[in-house]
């Protein structure tokens, strides 16, 4: 990643986090709150990586979103029951699948990037 790109990752953790964290006790808003911060943190990410948006893998970041906040629901209703782990659990999964979208997204960027800078 490059520095700009991981400023913007740490940065993107902090507010999935923060919103994961304080929405804890409302079962699935956070899921809810934080799918769309998803989809602009992949949007921000491909313009600062200096492509366009139709370069993103779009369709395979849409299942990586959702499939993500569907896992992130099932391990939310798992551990939330349980005294003290609840409320971390779901700032610590929403920080581990956006950190897990920018490696993602990086990887495939830099594929794409490779197709365009070959004559």
């Amino acid at each position: 990643m490059t520095p700009e790109t991981r400023r913007l990752t740490t940065n993107v953790d902090v507010v999935c986090g923060v919103l994961s964290h304080v929405t804890q006790p409302i079962p699935a808003a956070d899921e809810l709150l934080v799918v769309p911060v998803h989809y602009w943190y992949a949007a921000s990410f491909t313009r600062k990586r200096g492509l366009r948006l139709w370069k993103a893998p779009w369709g395979r970041l849409s299942g990586l979103i959702w499939g993500g906040a569907g896992a992130r629901l099932v391990a939310n209703l798992l551990l939330g029951f349980v005294p003290g782990v609840g409320v971390f659990s779901n700032a610590i999964t929403a920080v581990v699948l956006t950190e897990a979208l920018g490696r993602y997204l990086d990887r495939k960027l830099d594929a794409a990037q490779a197709k365009v800078e070959r004559p």
